[in-house]
């Protein structure tokens, strides 16, 4: 029999996601969350929320079971090359400029956040490559992050549906993906140029020690946020990039509707916000 979850406890619990990821549930994600819920009291045998609450609460202290929980609430459908406009501006404007500033010897690193199943950070690397001059000249690191943790394991194996890849020129898909067990996996190489982390972007510690960055892609995350936690993201990121650095949001976010910190800047059709020396 499976155990009930009350409006009252889905109250308690979306409220505990909500302290813990940021991430703000609405009664859409009811019959999600139920379910998922439900699977976890059966896994662990318990007949009450009472049970499962203080097991997240107090018992989790490796963060497995609230990781088990938050991985069915998230939407991780992306494709290479989605809204491919940002990386033709990273590569043409932003990347060249950067080099100027930097030192030679200063790696230029890269943030996805989140990475979802890997499309975005391989697609930088993608353009990077299609795009030699930079690579040649100085080193440039990407890196991937998602709150995820079995997306990111999809990402590490870097096998992709033909959903995945149908933006992508014939060319790059001949050059750089081959068939295998009915998906296309992408050259093992760039997956070893990729370093991909499971990572909550409201832990500001484990945010801290990913270091700073001269890029950050955060597209389509912050819809799931409310106002406070989307501030609260912003200024991480901030934090997080270097100055001169930029960050690049999705279609329908706007970073000067949630913080004022950050210069607009206009790349044709790409609107990217930059951190000005302060």
């Amino acid at each position: 029999m499976s155990v009930e979850l009350s409006q009252e406890n889905f109250t308690k619990l979306s409220e505990f996601i909500y302290r813990k990821s940021g991430i703000s549930l609405c009664d859409t994600h009811y019959d999600k969350l139920v379910k998922k819920f439900q699977d976890r009291c059966s896994k662990h045998g318990y007949k009450n929320f009472r049970q499962y609450f203080f097991l997240l609460r107090f018992e989790d202290e490796s963060g497995v079971e609230f990781q088990e929980l938050i991985n069915t609430l998230t939407v991780n459908e992306t494709y290479f090359y989605r809204e491919n406009h940002q990386f033709e501006a990273m590569i043409d404007h932003i990347l060249p400029e950067l080099d100027t500033v930097r030192d030679n010897n200063e790696p230029l690193r890269i943030l996805c956040a989140p990475s979802s199943t890997g499309e975005e950070p391989y697609t930088v690397a993608l353009h990077l490559l299609e795009d030699d001059d930079l690579i040649n000249k100085r080193d440039i690191e990407i890196v991937g992050i998602d709150i995820d943790s079995k997306v990111i394991d999809n990402a590490q194996r870097g096998l992709f549906s033909d959903r995945s890849i149908h933006a992508l020129p014939k060319s790059v898909v001949q050059k750089y993906f081959k068939p295998k067990m009915g998906y296309n996996e992408i050259d093992p190489d760039l997956q070893g140029a990729i370093e991909f982390k499971v990572a909550n972007v409201f832990e500001k510690l484990d945010m801290r020690r990913l270091g700073k960055f001269d890029i950050i892609f955060s597209r389509n995350m912050l819809i799931y946020f409310d106002d406070a936690s989307r501030k609260e993201v912003a200024m991480t990121f901030y934090d997080m990039l270097k100055p001169q650095g930029y960050i690049m949001l999705g279609h329908a976010e706007y970073m000067n509707r949630i913080v004022s910190v950050f210069e607009p800047k206009k790349f044709g059709k790409t609107l990217a916000y930059k951190k000005e020396r302060r």
